[in-house]
């Protein structure tokens, strides 16, 4: 029969067992980010979102104290990079750009996610300004000689859009169309370096593409533009009005923001969350955004997520509207 412990032995016992309690506390409160981040953009590089995430996380490195690698992972509208954030490890060193395309596509076609259930949504960003473009050797010099035209030759009318069919502009197109009474060819593009290859090419009539990704051949005097699909003018293009100046009631709400897998830490989110913000506020990304005329959008945690509810079920009443929704 073993022998009563003896009071020295209980004590070790118990002060090895405090000393692994505490040692589990320490690990699992390890300081995050302990390590690099991912932060995966489901555009090519050089568009709006790469852009503008590239010149956050340099700047929210230094809160962060960890280097935020991009990594590019265009297709499928963003599909690709949706689901590549949806099967991360929820330990907020996956992240990703997310939109307006992560709630539509579940209504276009199947997708492996659910756009509420699936993702931590942290924090939005900026705004997505787009405008009407044109080839600076286009006839076209208003918005109104391109109606005018592409109503006697609607058949030969094509327009860009990034980053595809379903998206903010084929809607806003397919909106201003129906009230003209036109019905013009939409062709799809990842993103607005194809598209732009595309007008310059003469493969488009026009496109309906971001003003971040077209800024730099309307400066070179490559393309020019007929209109804005915002509710406000840019300040670099004070002439051009919007859609709206032009009487119609419509224009592109596309907000970009950030977010990870569903169950991240309330702490992680909070830490991107500051993290971006101070991006947001920093004088390099408030100038990238003035020189493209984009704008700042900033949603704090609670309120993106509100906003992502209430746009997933218009966004489904407008798709269901236009006939875009798949057949259940």
């Amino acid at each position: 029969m073993n022998a009563p412990w003896s009071r020295r032995r209980w004590l070790c016992a118990a002060g090895g067992a405090a000393a692994t309690m505490a040692t589990t506390g320490l690990h699992a409160q390890t300081p995050y980010p302990a390590r690099p981040i991912r932060l995966i953009v489901g555009y090519p590089a050089g568009g709006f979102t790469d852009i503008v995430m590239r010149a956050a996380a340099v700047e929210a490195e230094k809160k962060l104290g960890q280097t935020v690698i991009i990594e590019n992972r265009p297709g499928a509208a963003g599909v690709t990079s949706f689901l590549a954030i949806k099967n991360a490890a929820p330990d907020g060193y996956v992240i990703g750009a997310v939109n307006t395309a992560v709630w539509r596509q579940p209504v276009l076609e199947d997708v492996a996610y659910d756009p509420i259930k699936d993702f931590t949504y942290i924090i939005n960003m900026v705004d997505n300004v787009f405008a009407v473009t044109v080839a600076a050797d286009a006839p076209f010099r208003t918005w109104a000689d391109l109606l005018t035209w592409g109503r006697a030759n609607a058949q030969q009318v094509s327009y860009a859009v990034p980053p595809g069919l379903g998206q903010s502009a084929h809607i806003f197109m397919e909106e201003v169309a129906a009230r003209d009474k036109v019905a013009w060819q939409a062709v799809p593009y990842k993103g607005s370096a194809e598209s732009v290859t595309a007008l310059l090419g003469k493969q488009v009539t026009f496109s309906v593409d971001t003003v971040i990704g077209t800024n730099a051949i309307v400066q070179g005097g490559k393309a020019r533009y007929l209109a804005i699909a915002s509710n406000h003018r840019l300040k670099s293009h004070a002439d051009v009005p919007t859609m709206r100046d032009l009487g119609y009631n419509v224009a592109i709400d596309s907000p970009t923001g950030l977010g990870g897998p569903a169950g991240l830490p309330a702490h992680v989110v909070k830490t991107l969350h500051d993290a971006f913000k101070f991006a947001l506020e920093q004088p390099a990304v408030i100038a990238l955004l003035e020189r493209s005329d984009q704008l700042p959008r900033y949603m704090a945690t609670d309120d993106y997520r509100r906003w992502v509810a209430q746009s997933a079920v218009e966004q489904r009443d407008l798709l269901t509207r236009y006939g875009f929704a798949k057949k259940r």
